[in-house]
């Protein structure tokens, strides 16, 4: 198992609504009014609710209400991109801030392709910037960049190791749009694209080990072992090339961090479906 410092959920923060009660109306907070915006027949309206730049997020279907949260100070305008993820189809994006010192972002993906639409929540958790439109060999389509922050304040039970929040490792992963929904790519699924990231990130390890960078370094190293099994190599490579680059003081450690990196890239799947 993973051991961290702080485990925080998001949707904690959040209020979710069933989809079974009414839409309560446009309205107006005591800090202004409500905007809205539309994608067909989903509607996002964004309501101020103090002077301090707290707002209230809800997308809606007629008068039924999809989901609505309590966000902090707005980090980003809600866009609307066009042939995205693929030519004639439109997606909105949403981000809602709970805050604290360096979480939680949830992003909402409303999506129009063909007379399908949908809705999909995003726990980008400690990422608090816009996320990147990406294109994979071999990917049809615009995907969506996310990170995999299952490494924050990363330490192995019973041991030395444990990172700061500065020098986590936060690995970059792939939002895939298949059978009407967004999510996560797969390990394998876009070798070439791993392939880059993992000799990028290979000499990034080499170059922060010489000038004795030690939490760089290992955390360089889990990123690159990490990218080694995104590629589709097998466990036993990203294995080699987590030993190869971790600090020898730590080399020990790394036949148990392994097994937590493959159920990392395994496991993750930040998305929920709402509609």
């Amino acid at each position: 198992m993973i051991k961290k410092l702080v485990t925080i959920l998001v949707l904690s923060a959040m209020t979710l609504v069933p989809s079974h009660r009414s839409f309560a109306g446009k309205g107006s907070g005591p800090g202004g009014g409500t905007v809205q915006f539309r994608l067909g027949d989903l509607k996002l309206c964004i309501t101020e609710i103090s002077p301090d730049g707290d707002y209230s997020l809800q997308f809606s279907n007629g008068e039924q209400v999809l989901i609505t949260g309590e966000c902090a100070f707005k980090t980003h305008e809600p866009k609307t991109f066009r042939n995205m993820p693929l030519p004639d189809c439109r997606t909105l994006m949403t981000y809602c801030f709970s805050g604290g010192a360096h979480c939680c972002t949830t992003l909402f993906i409303a999506t129009e392709c063909g007379p399908g639409r949908s809705l999909d929540m995003v726990d980008l958790a400690h990422t608090n910037g816009e996320v990147k439109l990406a294109v994979a060999d071999g990917a049809q389509g615009k995907m969506i960049k996310v990170h995999d922050w299952q490494f924050a304040y990363y330490g192995t039970e019973d041991s030395q190791i444990q990172l700061s929040f500065a020098d986590s490792p936060a690995m970059t992963r792939l939002l895939v749009f298949d059978n009407g929904h967004w999510r996560p790519d797969r390990i394998g699924e876009f070798s070439q694209f791993y392939s880059r990231l993992l000799r990028q990130t290979m000499h990034a390890a080499r170059v922060s080990d010489r000038k004795g960078d030690t939490e760089l370094t290992a955390s360089l190293a889990i990123k690159a072992a990490y990218y080694s099994l995104m590629s589709g190599k097998p466990v036993e490579k990203g294995a080699e090339v987590l030993s190869r680059l971790f600090p020898i003081k730590w080399r020990p450690e790394s036949g148990k961090i392994i097994q937590d990196i493959h159920h990392a890239a395994s496991e993750f799947n930040p998305v929920e479906v709402v509609r």
